[in-house]
């Protein structure tokens, strides 16, 4: 038929090592660079589809983007200012810098970040910065030591070195210790 027909595991070698190497073993097909150097695809553009469903897997443009896709549909995506992420972020953890914020709304109206000294949770649009929860304490930087305890349904408790000192009830306060008026 005009082609080159290779029986499973003959190859394809190109260099004077046979640094380059074309080849199927029977179950699985290879294009293999077991050189010294890089393993090179140009072209102005590199698409690579799916055999069975012809789904785009990843493309390439020398102008543009670089994305990959699951099924089909873009899930990352290269742009002039950074990525662009479809669907939800699975990570191992999240690292910035000193000075690096990040941000969250249509106009980075929640800031998160740490400048070098100290570290910050701003609300910086319009509205409340809300913190729900059924159960709600402020702790010490060791995580040993409550300063604040907020109850749904109970009490505000305040702590002087991990004492309670002040705490609301159904009917007013109560204090540990002197009040000082």
């Amino acid at each position: 038929n005009g082609g080159i027909a290779l029986g499973d595991n003959d190859k394809a070698t190109f260099g004077a090592s046979d640094d380059l190497q074309i080849y199927h073993d029977g179950s699985n097909s290879y294009i293999q660079d077991v050189g010294q150097g890089s393993l090179n695809l140009v072209g102005e553009n590199i698409i690579l589809k799916g055999q069975t469903s012809g789904q785009w897997l990843f493309s390439a443009y020398d102008v543009g983007a670089t994305t990959l896709y699951h099924q089909g549909a873009t899930k990352l995506a290269t742009t002039s200012t950074g990525i662009d992420v479809t669907g939800e972020i699975t990570a191992d953890g999240l690292a910035l810098g000193d000075g690096q914020v990040a941000t969250f709304g249509a106009s980075d109206d929640l800031q998160i970040y740490h400048d070098g000294s100290n570290s910050y949770i701003r609300d910086t649009g319009t509205g409340n910065l809300n913190i729900s929860a059924d159960q709600l304490r402020v702790l010490n930087a060791g995580n040993n030591e409550i300063k604040a305890a907020f109850t749904t349904d109970g009490a505000v408790d305040l702590y002087h070195n991990n004492a309670l000192k002040l705490a609301t009830t159904a009917t007013g306060i109560d204090v540990t210790g002197t009040a000082t008026m």
